[in-house]
């Protein structure tokens, strides 16, 4: 992994016609080539931070750096992937991914070769013709992480992209998308809210309070992958991850004696 930083938050904070506070001032330094989670309870402004980054958003204050360049507006450099399966019904799964290297002046033949290639890689060869409601929820979000991928960003914005799936698909996903992320090792951040999921993948977890968000800790996880689930490592991490969270989800004037205990 490299290590030259690639997204830099400085001061960024985000509120909502002055009455609802999203973000609290947040600072973070991102290496180029790393898996970044940021885990925390729902409405802790997670998806804010990363509609930012993606420039779908501006910060109310602060600014976030892309290779020492303010974002100000969507990019190609960036990808990305939200929990809904975003792809276009009218069009078929082939067209749905060569759409974006159509739109950026590839031509057609050029834009269905890097099409077809993409679509191999995440398992659906066989399905370049069927239409988004003839899939799978899986297989939806399968046409989304090629469609991002087929535009060749730096940056890959995964918004909960497995959030809706069953647990086996989600398990298959997540291992396919580290063998996409190992190939190539681009910058990835990684909203979610599991934390199974968050040390599985990630280089760094991000852990968050609930609203107005802020970073309450960075945890790095260690191991090498493909990781264990059932180490004691892994084990361990999720029992230290959860209690943070639980700690943002459950205040403390609100837990038992007991609950409080494990939750220090």
């Amino acid at each position: 992994m490299k290590t030259d930083a690639k997204i830099v938050a400085e001061g960024v904070t985000k509120s909502f016609g002055g009455a609802v506070q999203a973000l609290e001032p947040f600072d973070v330094t991102i290496r180029e080539g790393e898996f970044i989670c940021i885990l925390g309870p729902s409405g802790c402004g997670k998806s804010t931070f990363l509609r930012i980054v993606a420039g779908l958003m501006k910060p109310t204050s602060g600014r976030v750096l892309l290779d020492n360049v303010p974002i100000t507006e969507p990019g190609p450099e960036r990808g990305l992937v939200f929990q809904e399966y975003a792809l276009f019904p009218w069009l078929t799964v082939l067209r749905n991914v060569m759409y974006g290297p159509t739109v950026r002046g590839i031509g057609k033949k050029e834009a269905r070769e890097i099409a077809l290639d993409q679509l191999k890689r995440v398992g659906l060869q066989g399905f370049e013709n069927h239409f988004p409601y003839q899939l799978s929820g899986g297989m939806k979000q399968r046409v989304g992480i090629a469609r991002m991928w087929a535009n060749n960003p730096d940056v890959l914005l995964m918004d909960e992209p497995f959030g809706a799936l069953d647990s086996i698909t989600r398990q298959i996903l997540q291992k396919d998308l580290l063998n996409l992320w190992m190939e190539e090792q681009k910058t990835v951040l990684f909203v979610t809210h599991s934390v199974e999921e968050a040390i599985y993948l990630s280089d760094r977890v991000i852990v968050m309070s609930a609203r107005p968000g802020r970073i309450t800790d960075i945890v790095s996880v260690p191991d090498q992958r493909p990781r264990n689930l059932l180490s004691a490592n892994f084990i361990d991490l999720r029992a230290k991850l959860t209690r943070m969270v639980e700690k943002q989800v459950l205040p403390s004037a609100h837990l038992s004696e007991g609950q409080q205990a494990y939750a220090d």
